[in-house]
């Protein structure tokens, strides 16, 4: 179930994920903004991910922190080398 207590901490959670990789990695400003869409993007897909296969490790409410994280740097690193 997608309440909006999922969205703001997912949401939460996919922004400072962004904003980390951004001081690790970014350049420019316009960087930020595509990280942060991005790491959006890729915190949804693992969460939508570990709903579908059922796992259900260490979780923060209905939240899967742990495969939204994992998703969510795959997609920020893909973004990185295809340089988009």
């Amino acid at each position: 179930m997608f309440t909006w207590q999922v969205f703001l901490v997912s949401s939460m959670l996919a922004t400072l994920w962004a904003g980390v990789f951004h001081l690790l990695f970014g350049k420019r400003l316009l960087d930020l903004f595509l990280y942060w869409f991005v790491g959006l993007i890729g915190f949804a897909i693992g969460q939508a991910m570990a709903e579908a296969l059922n796992l259900h490790w260490w979780m923060l409410g209905q939240v899967h922190w742990i495969e939204g994280t994992i998703a969510c740097w795959i997609a920020l690193f893909v973004a990185r080398a295809l340089k988009v």
